[in-house]
């Protein structure tokens, strides 16, 4: 430790005569004598980060907000997308996460601006003018804003879907003269000033200050606003089991979502967040958007207590899923991804109903446009039954089969065997789906030339989505219809 030493004189009853050469020597003798050494700590300085403070206290606060995609308590558990992400770069610091909750985004900022949060976690757009005054982590992930309205009166008996589009805004140059709501300070607000100005016209933009994205996405489903503009993300999850609602129309490009830190004397904390979003598994980062967004986790509460089924044709499913040995719940997950229940749905390519039959399977199964939906379901039933025992000497566990049967109702069972001839080619499991060969139906392209690949070109996001958002809707119909 370092000494600092203060000389102190002690000079009571001392008599001094300046002109007095002899006095003034036993003076300085006697202050000699009388000279005491006090030794004064210096206080030590603060060498520790950012970061080592945390980990001292062993405490990371964030400040997030109270929302069914962000944070909520779900089956008294705590749950939410930026929950888990910040749970887990806190379990990989060994970390303790306290969540603070705010919707005003003002607030959230005024908490880190007073050192009573860490990080804001509101899945921010990370902008210029944000970065003049924090610190931005990386992005955990791209996403377009889009607009949400409410589908035209009347659009559920409208005979064609050109009669819904045509009633519906499809380019942003249709916001010309109109009115849009968005969160008070998002990243909309100066993408809807440079909107105006490309397509020469105004927009008229109201900042709210006491809704976030999910409150004005009700309000417009509930007629309060027309419009609003949002994260396509949070459009999907907060539009889940709003019916009449459309987010179609993308008004940018894809644009950074992330966190926001204090500015401190170091990065150290930015580094180290920056440094798990790095590390963390896509597929991990995957799971949780699926969790949370592309399959719309989110149930209203008071919707889920007074609406305790999920369509019209409930005991239709029951009965249909019953004759294939499937949980019903399965079923619905399946019905929900093809057609959202909706009996008359007809695809551009054809496919129809329910279950969105192509016409072959339909011609196959005696079926048409005109039948009805009990029909349909037991034609999907059909098919999905022939797939199940076509692929039952290739994969035993009739559990880990629905994912292969489910690849298959997609994308064909051809692809999905050329999927499991490359997994065994390449050292996987050729039986088991999740790492093995669902690997090889996502990257089935790269693959086109190799001589195990019998079925030709595949895009197989869509099949690998198409099975993960399946599998991820029957836990939370699970859940909901126990």
């Amino acid at each position: 430790m370092a000494l600092v030493f203060f000389v102190l004189t002690a000079c009571e009853n001392i008599s001094v005569s300046m002109n007095n050469t002899g006095q003034g020597s036993r003076q300085e003798a006697e202050k000699k004598e009388d000279t005491l050494i006090v030794e004064v700590p210096q206080v030590p300085q603060d060498t520790l980060t950012v970061m080592e403070h945390l980990m001292e206290q062993g405490v990371l606060t964030a400040v997030t907000n109270c929302s069914d995609i962000n944070y909520n308590m779900y089956n008294a558990h705590p749950a939410g997308f930026e929950y888990e992400l910040l749970k887990g770069f806190c379990d990989a610091n060994h970390l303790k996460l306290e969540i603070m909750v705010n919707d005003n985004m003002d607030s959230c900022f005024q908490l880190l601006d007073s050192c009573k949060v860490d990080i804001v976690a509101t899945g921010i757009g990370l902008t210029k003018e944000l970065k003049k005054k924090y610190l931005l982590t990386n992005p955990i992930f791209l996403q377009k804003s889009v607009l949400v309205q409410r589908m035209p009166k009347g659009w559920g008996s409208m005979s064609t879907e050109n009669e819904v589009e045509n009633q519906l805004l499809r380019s942003p140059y249709d916001l010309a003269g109109r009115t849009v709501h968005v969160t008070k300070r998002s990243h909309a607000v100066k993408m809807l000033d440079y909107l105006s100005e490309v397509i020469g016209d105004t927009v008229y933009v109201v900042e709210c200050d006491t809704l976030n994205s999910i409150g004005l996405i009700h309000a417009v489903y509930d007629g309060l606003i027309d419009y609003t503009i949002v994260d396509e993300y949070i459009a999907k999850m907060a539009s889940y089991n709003l019916n009449g609602l459309d987010y179609k129309l993308a008004v940018s490009l894809e644009h950074p979502i992330g966190w926001a830190l204090r500015q401190e004397n170091d990065s150290s904390l930015l580094f180290a967040v920056n440094e798990w979003i790095a590390s963390a598994e896509q597929k991990q980062l995957r799971q949780i958007m699926t969790r949370y967004v592309q399959n719309g986790r989110y149930i209203s509460s008071q919707r889920e207590s007074s609406n305790r089924h999920l369509s019209a044709y409930d005991s239709d499913i029951k009965r249909t899923a019953a004759k294939i040995g499937w949980d019903w719940r399965l079923l619905a997950a399946l019905i929900y991804q093809e057609s959202r229940f909706k009996a008359d749905l007809e695809s551009d390519k054809g496919a129809f109903g329910l279950m969105q039959l192509m016409p072959s399977v339909m011609r196959r199964y005696g079926i048409d446009y005109n039948s009805s939906p009990v029909e349909q379901l037991e034609a999907g039933a059909k098919l999905i039954s022939y797939l199940d025992k076509s692929l039952s000497n290739k994969v035993a566990d009739s559990t880990e089969r629905v994912k292969f049967v489910l690849a298959s109702y997609n994308a064909g069972m051809g692809h999905v065997l050329d999927a499991q001839r490359l997994a065994r080619k390449y050292g996987k499991a050729p039986d088991i789906w999740d790492d093995n060969v669902d690997y090889f139906i996502l990257n089935k392209s790269k693959y086109l030339n190799d001589t195990c690949c019998k079925s030709g070109y595949l895009r197989g996001g869509e099949t690998y989505r198409f099975v993960a958002d399946i599998m991820e809707r029957y836990q939370n119909y699970r859940l909901l219809m126990e």
